[in-house]
This record gives structure tokens, C-alpha cells and sequence, in this order.
């Protein structure tokens, strides 16, 4: 069975009815953002959901290592339920492009690890992300105070003038939205070298596109990564945002692109709407 890691800060009603949805046919396993305007009890309720399991454990501050942790504490959740045979980790605004049946079809018997695999000596610019000390979990970035934003600017720019390097070594890196088998989901969040790496990356930013890709680096599942995280997700059109927020325009590109995820989707917008009906099987033919 598939089980979906979702990750969620906004919009109650859009989440329930993407939970609603996706539930039908996969197990959901779903975070809160405990700053988000999604309460308790509203956790509570989709928690109630048939197939779903919700929890509200971590303030998400951008960039910070607690995202990277409530995605590790869902996928743990999820391997409890021995049924799960593959994980997708995905974002509240992604959506499952095929029909469901498609969908298992598409991950039966597959050992594959779907996700984007990078050389970080291919991208020196994002040397500053692991090799200078950064305190997200204390320092909300996104806050628009400029308390937060100029004492972020001002470690940074400290940590420079002071040539302070950490001696962290992470060859890989990529987005975190990812597919993967039981087997190799096991490895990654159970395995006592993981264990480490996850202590190591505390104080990186945006360690959740480190965490993975390093976790397999070196191991037997290293060369069961694809490349290629079959979400279809448009990044060079800025003014609809990055990545860019999808509209039925972009369906026949998501249909020929081979993904099994459209990112970003908003729930309720009529590419929502046909997606929806696509996954559930209720698609005009």
C-alpha cells in the first residue's frame, strides 16, 4: 500500500479535502506546522479520518532542521504499518497526476529510489548552507521582522569574516520530495549512521535537501537512485512563483511529462478539480 508524507502550514479546508481525496487509496500521514493558523483541534479531526494520521508536534521555522524531523517522525509512523510497501513524501499543494490504480501500478514491485541527486561540488554557492553554523529553529527567517532577517544577514556575514568552516562532508543533495521503497525508507530513517547525519545537520540550512541523498551516498541503494523524482513542477516562470503554481494550461505538459506528482497544486482550482476526479476514478473517458 502507499503511504503519503505530507507536510502542511496552511489551509484547513483545501488540506481536509486533499486528505479526503488521497485517503481513498493510500495511507496519509500528515504534519502540522505547530505556528500555522491550523489548530489542535482541527489536527484532531483529520486525524479522525479514515486513513489518515495527523500530528501537530514542531514549530517549522523556513530552513530550519524541525521540517527535515517531521518528515523523519512520519515516515517512522508509516513503517509501523507493515502494509506500506512504498513512501512519497510530498507538500500539501502536490498532487497525485494518474488514477490511482495507475499509480500502484506504477510502484508494484518497484526498488527504486525517485529522487533528485546532485553533486554539491556542482553548486559551490550552497557551500554556505553546510559549512557555516545557521539557527533557524530560533530564527524565523520568513518572519518579516527585520529582528530576525538582519541577525540571520549578520551570523552569516560573522561567520565569513571569521572563516568559520565546519568540517561536514555531504557529497549529495536535492529536494526532498522523493519516492522510495519500504526497505530503503528503513535505511534511511533507522540506520545508526543516519542517526548521526541527522544530529550533524541540525545547524545546516534547509538540511532536508542534504539529508536523504547522503543518507544512501556510499551504500548498496546509491545506485538505486533514478535522478528523477516524477514531479512535474515548473521553475522558470517566477511570476507564478518558484516553483510555479499550476493551472489547468499546464495539464497536457503533466500528462507528457511521465510524473506521477503535479507540484504546486491549489486545492479547490480547476486542475485540482480534474486531477481529483483523475485519482479517484471519476474522470470523464
Amino acid at each position: 500500500m502507499q503511504a503519503m508524507i505530507i507536510t502542511a502550514y496552511r489551509d484547513y479546508e483545501g488540506l481536509s479535502r486533499m486528505l479526503g481525496a488521497l485517503s481513498r487509496h493510500a495511507l496519509c500521514f500528515v504534519h502540522i506546522d505547530r505556528k500555522s493558523d491550523i489548530t489542535q483541534a482541527q489536527t484532531d479531526r483529520l486525524d479522525a479520518m479514515e486513513n489518515v494520521r495527523a500530528i501537530r508536534r514542531y514549530r517549522v521555522n523556513w530552513g530550519s532542521v524541525y521540517h527535515l524531523h517531521a518528515l523523519l517522525d512520519l515516515c517512522c509512523m508509516a513503517l509501523e504499518d507493515p502494509r506500506v510497501t512504498h513512501l512519497h513524501l510530498i507538500s500539501a499543494q502536490d498532487f497525485p497526476c494518474v488514477s490511482a490504480e495507475a499509480f500502484e501500478r506504477r510502484f508494484e514491485g518497484d526498488t527504486r529510489i525517485h529522487m533528485q541527486s546532485l553533486r554539491t561540488a556542482d553548486y559551490p554557492e550552497l557551500a554556505h548552507r553546510y559549512e557555516h553554523f545557521h539557527f533557524m529553529h530560533w530564527l524565523n527567517y520568513r518572519d518579516m521582522g527585520e529582528r530576525a532577517q538582519n541577525w540571520v544577514g549578520r551570523i552569516d556575514r560573522w561567520q565569513d569574516a571569521l572563516h568559520v568552516r565546519r568540517r561536514l562532508s555531504v557529497p549529495r543533495k536535492g529536494l526532498v520530495w522523493l519516492s522510495l521503497p519500504r526497505e530503503a525508507a528503513e535505511h534511511a530513517v533507522l540506520a545508526p549512521p543516519n542517526r548521526r547525519l541527522l544530529r550533524k545537520l541540525r545547524f545546516t540550512y534547509i538540511p532536508e535537501e542534504f539529508y536523504f541523498q547522503n543518507a544512501f551516498a556510499g551504500t548498496p541503494w546509491e545506485g538505486k537512485i533514478t535522478g528523477d523524482a516524477l514531479r512535474f513542477s515548473i521553475w522558470d516562470e517566477p511570476q507564478r512563483g518558484t516553483p510555479a503554481l499550476l493551472d489547468a494550461r499546464d495539464l497536457p505538459a503533466i500528462d507528457a511529462s511521465g510524473c506521477v506528482f503535479a507540484r504546486k497544486v491549489e486545492a479547490g482550482s480547476a486542475l485540482y478539480e480534474q486531477l481529483e476526479r483523475r485519482w479517484l476514478g471519476t474522470a470523464a473517458s
